[in-house]
């Protein structure tokens, strides 16, 4: 395993013609996006990084001006650095593109101590150690670091409990088993600055979602990263830790676009699609849905929650619940079995055709 630090990030001159550039200088750590630094930097001025990272074959750094969100008005690309897994001390690389002269100075070094399945506890280890003030000051930070380890290794113990985050708490769920280093890292964001950053924008948490403990009997990491998500996206609701009843629900429901959102900005999938089936496609669904598992991606599947239960009565026709598609799908024998996470535990469901039929009302995907 390699280490890089990013030392220095000096300005020579500014992309912009007047005043500082808003830089964002991407780290892609054997092609997964690791972190997203910015600071803003006019001439000759220097920012400082200080920032250590893991990466085990290749290295690629990428500066951009950021512009806003202005139609027509794009960040600007200012180039792109590969680093080799050769030990270096103080090298540079620079970026000269669109006007711009940047230089940045780091070192590589060997770390022989850490192997590859390592890098989430690496993490955890480096937050640990972080002496960055905390922006939750009604959680216990020893406690978010002990819910990180158990999730490290066994991220079906993520729960929703008496919450109605099941969308989010489902995205959490995959971000944490499929990506452990990029969940520790948004995690840690969110601890220190109160917010993270997704694929394309900053996530916050407002100051009175902050000031809360953790609620609806959720571990902390658990509580602070869903909530947030849960919140941000309500345009009306905020989300409140003692909230029951139809409050509850109307704050935690969560549309297809919306996991679709997700999908693509935490879980970084490009391709990310959403099947309604309201009224027929159910099989045909659960079919993609398991083609897109077995290749490596995401799937949700939107459904009743009566489908955890033997058929009693008549499922109202509409979903209350996500839940994680986790593979093992058999249709022999005049019945549909699959495997879900839901809950904090993963279910083996054994269904009558019509009972799947009746539950079922869309799936998303992404790879």
């Amino acid at each position: 395993m390699k280490q890089i630090t990013l030392e220095n990030l000096h300005c020579t001159k500014t992309e912009d013609w007047t005043g500082a550039d808003e830089c964002r200088l991407e780290v892609y750590n054997d092609g997964e996006l690791h972190f997203a630094y910015r600071q803003d930097l006019n001439d000759d001025q220097d920012w400082a990084l200080n920032a250590s990272l893991l990466f085990s074959s290749s290295c690629a750094l990428r500066l951009f001006d950021e512009d806003g969100d202005f139609p027509g008005d794009d960040d600007d690309a200012l180039g792109v650095a590969s680093i080799g897994t050769t030990d270096v001390d103080h090298a540079t690389v620079t970026f000269r593109e669109d006007d711009a002269d940047y230089t940045l100075t780091y070192s590589v070094v060997d770390r022989p101590d850490i192997t590859q399945s390592d890098l989430a506890t690496f993490a955890i280890d480096q937050f640990e150690a972080s002496t960055a003030p905390s922006m939750w000051p009604g959680l216990d930070k020893a406690q978010i670091i002990a819910d990180l380890r158990e999730r490290r290794w066994n991220p079906t113990s993520i729960n929703q409990v008496n919450s109605n985050f099941c969308g989010p708490t489902s995205i959490t769920y995959e971000l944490a088993r499929t990506q452990p280093r990029r969940y520790v890292d948004l995690v840690r964001q969110l601890f220190e600055t109160g917010g993270f950053w997704s694929r394309t924008h900053r996530v916050d948490a407002p100051e009175s979602l902050r000031a809360t403990q953790a609620g609806q009997n959720m571990k902390p990491a658990d509580w602070m990263l869903i909530a947030t998500m849960r919140n941000n996206e309500n345009a009306v609701f905020g989300v409140s830790p003692t909230s029951t009843g139809v409050q509850s629900m109307i704050e935690g429901m969560t549309t297809p676009w919306e996991m679709e959102g997700w999908t693509s900005e935490l879980l970084l999938k490009d391709n990310v699609s959403n099947s309604t089936t309201f009224v027929w496609g159910e099989f045909d669904a659960i079919r993609y849905a398991h083609q897109v598992w077995s290749s490596g991606g995401n799937a949700f599947v939107m459904v009743h929650s009566d489908i955890f239960s033997a058929p009693n009565g008549i499922v109202p026709p509409w979903p209350d619940h996500w839940i994680v598609y986790a593979g093992g799908l058999d249709e022999s024998g005049g019945r549909i079995k699959f495997t879900v996470y839901s809950w904090g535990q993963i279910y083996n469901l054994d269904l009558s055709l019509d009972h799947f039929e009746n539950c079922m009302f869309g799936i998303v995907t992404g790879f």
